[in-house]
């Protein structure tokens, strides 16, 4: 049996994250030319890169305006998941062959926990002031009951979620708790890829009852293992890295899906060196590389800064906002300090946001674009991508809020998070974006009438695709933003600035840098 552990997942030799991404987009036109003859691409990589904050919702646009809307996202999935290479040492092979060799599982901790009465939706205290129907839920409460739909009602009526979110959050509070008021999942099994993240809802599934696959390169903390949940975490004895050991992780999840299909959560994130779309390719190939038995859900969580198609409710939005814009907005869209041009992109009937932020890299909208969405799509209308034959998957594919995350720490978001509100952009504590997805995670995963389930009715995939990516979406305001959100985002970090200039060194330092 070959050893696999001293290699890792990785980009092709020589290529950036930025050329790879265009490689696989100018394939997809070079595939379907006359599906994609509005993308409008940049011929080379480097002007690629210099602009792709515009050329990918401009693609995206293009390719659902198509009728080969999930064809063409397959392609897009299958492509970037033939790019990456398992690397060993000078020699390279596609990881999607690796993943078929054997490895052993790896050795495995549990804790089982005494807890009862299920996990309580509410949203914890440090919510942030959100305003709903002229009351205020305040920094140091916890929302519960009756108060998350008015608080979600908030985030409706400001057009910072869609309605979707309020009728899945509905949906779990009204006909998913038991007659405590409680989540029970104690009937399942689910796989968190990247537990310690800080949108990785570990606490509230061993609330619930759940056993617990913590897959991570540190170990469940003292205080989560000291819980007194409910529920049974396991976790790999010295670590787990989805980097290094992608073949043993999948062995381990088909172990521990001994007793039945698993819930396979996609959470793990790390920033640069192209690590955002090295993890998310690494964890696609794990998921891709289990059994069809195996796989029970597969969830997600997407950034509302990829490029996102529009709602009619969301169009009306944004041409409300700019209709009732105050004065400087006003003037500083007339000086094109905000841009050019409004804050979607349309081709013929489809318009799709230009949320997407220069500033996070090509590797990072790569990883959300091509791992993420098309991923998504893919799984719930064909299934894993480079499969010959079609197998379907139950998919939770949310888009959550900008949530103030280690993985964002960066001086200039550190000034837009404070000057965001001059737009009305609304950014999220990391514990509230956790408990809210939990939520419309359990009712994904829950109700056969769910978008994301092969249970739910559609015309076409093309329908079932547009349901799965717009209907449950925390975007803050991103999505009904009049301006394209890359410049907006350096005026929002100049107030930001100027409103608190202890940020600005930091600034300087980092552009300098």
């Amino acid at each position: 049996m070959a050893d696999l552990h001293n290699g890792r997942v990785d980009l092709p030799a020589g290529t950036s994250a930025s050329q790879l991404f265009h490689r696989i987009l100018s394939a997809a036109v070079d595939e379907f030319p006359d599906d994609l003859t509005d993308a409008g691409l940049p011929d080379t990589a480097n002007d690629f890169r210099v602009s792709y904050a515009d050329a990918v919702p401009r693609f995206e646009a293009a390719r659902i305006a198509s009728k080969r809307r999930t064809a063409i996202a397959r392609y897009l999935a299958a492509e970037s998941r033939r790019s990456f290479v398992w690397v060993d040492g000078d020699e390279a092979s596609p990881l999607a062959e690796t993943m078929a060799a054997p490895q052993p599982p790896l050795e495995v901790e549990s804790i089982a926990f005494s807890g009862t009465g299920g996990w309580t939706p509410q949203l914890p205290a440090g919510n942030g002031a959100a305003v709903h129907d002229g009351a205020t839920v305040h920094d140091g409460a916890t929302v519960r009951d009756g108060a998350i739909e008015d608080y979600i009602a908030g985030l409706v009526g400001r057009s910072s979620a869609t309605a979707g979110v309020a009728e899945s959050v509905a949906w779990l509070l009204s006909d998913g708790l038991n007659a405590g008021g409680a989540l029970d999942l104690s009937d399942r099994r689910i796989v968190l890829l990247g537990g310690a993240a800080e949108l990785a809802p570990a606490t509230a599934w061993l609330a619930a009852g759940a056993r617990v696959l913590w897959i991570d390169v540190a170990a469940p903390p003292a205080q989560l293992r000291r819980s007194g949940a409910g529920g049974r975490l396991s976790w790999a004895a010295g670590g787990a890295d989805l980097l290094t050991q992608p073949q043993q992780i999948a062995a381990t999840i088909i172990e521990f899906a001994a007793g039945g299909p698993v819930d396979v959560g996609l959470y793990a994130y790390a920033p640069g060196k192209a690590r955002e779309w090295r993890l998310t390719a690494a964890m696609n190939a794990i998921v891709d590389a289990l059994p069809p038995g195996v796989v029970g859900t597969v969830t997600l969580l997407v950034s509302p800064t990829t490029p996102g198609q529009l709602t009619v409710q969301e169009l009306e939005s944004e041409e409300q906002r700019r209709y009732e814009r105050p004065a400087w907005q006003h003037t500083f869209d007339r000086l094109r300090l905000l841009g050019s041009g409004s804050g979607h992109v349309t081709v013929g009937d489809v318009a799709v946001s230009r949320s997407v932020v220069s500033i996070q890299g090509g590797g990072y909208q790569a990883a959300q674009y091509l791992e993420k969405m098309m991923a998504a799509e893919t799984w719930a209308t064909w299934g894993p991508p480079l499969a010959a034959v079609t197998q379907p998957r139950h998919v939770s594919a949310n888009i959550a809020g900008v949530s103030k995350t280690r993985s964002l720490q960066h001086p200039v978001f550190d000034a837009a998070f404070g000057g965001a509100t001059a737009f009305e952009v609304e950014t999220f504590p990391p514990a509230v974006t956790c408990a809210l997805n939990a939520m419309l995670t359990a009712r994904d995963w829950l109700d056969p009438a769910a978008v994301g389930s092969s249970a739910a009715g559609f015309a076409t995939e093309a329908d079932r695709a547009a349901a799965l990516l717009t209907s449950a979406r925390v975007h803050g305001g991103l999505y009904v933003l009049p301006y394209p959100a890359d410049q907006t985002l350096r005026v929002s970090a100049a107030i930001g600035a100027a409103r608190h200039p202890s940020r600005i060194p930091a600034m300087i330092r980092r552009g300098r840098g």
